[in-house]
């Protein structure tokens, strides 16, 4: 299975969300997972890179944006990467992502994380897709949006709940489990 996977890039959050990280990486190379992520050798997407490489990792996919190169220092591609994309924008970059992604971990993030989640969750409440998506809830980081997300469906600005687009846990074994046990999602219509 290819798990694309959208985190932080920064290093200043704290050495438990690189152990995260790095616990993720390793965990999906011993189990044979390809990953898919932004392709770069910058920041928490390198220790995500070199973790996944360094347990035996195989499939390492990166999708690369023109557009963030031309304004980002130091944004460059990881140089072990067993599968690579250069796409123009950042837009087709998410597009590009998801389309190769045969699931998708979401961990601790900050804007573009956010961005990729609108993205992510969007397409499987639009039903362009039904693939698992999992969110690592470490240390409950994503509690103040899942009651966002509920608010947002119990004042019907969702016919969906958030429960049925997603699967939320602090636990990479029972992620897993979610991913290996998924059934297509038959959601309701948008439009009635």
């Amino acid at each position: 299975m290819r798990i694309g996977i959208t985190l932080t890039s920064s290093l200043d959050i704290g050495q438990k969300y690189i152990d995260l990280t790095e616990t993720v990486a390793k965990i999906f190379a011993q189990k044979s997972h390809g990953i898919v992520y932004g392709g770069t050798s910058y920041g928490m997407m390198k220790k995500l890179a070199e973790a996944y490489k360094q347990h035996g990792g195989t499939s390492l996919c990166g999708v690369l944006a023109e557009d963030l190169v031309a304004v980002t220092k130091n944004y460059e591609k990881f140089d072990q990467l067993d599968e690579e994309y250069t796409v123009a924008t950042m837009e087709d970059r998410k597009r590009k992502i998801i389309e190769l992604s045969d699931a998708y971990l979401i961990l601790p993030g900050g804007y573009g994380t956010f961005e990729e989640i609108g993205s992510i969750i969007g397409g499987q409440a639009n039903k362009l897709y039904s693939k698992p998506i999992a969110i690592m809830n470490f240390e409950g980081f994503y509690d103040n949006l899942f009651t966002f997300l509920s608010e947002m469906h119990e004042k019907a600005f969702s016919r969906i709940a958030p429960e049925e687009l997603f699967f939320s846990s602090d636990n990479l074994d029972e992620i897993l489990k979610f991913y290996e046990g998924y059934n297509k999602k038959d959601l309701k219509d948008k439009f009635v």
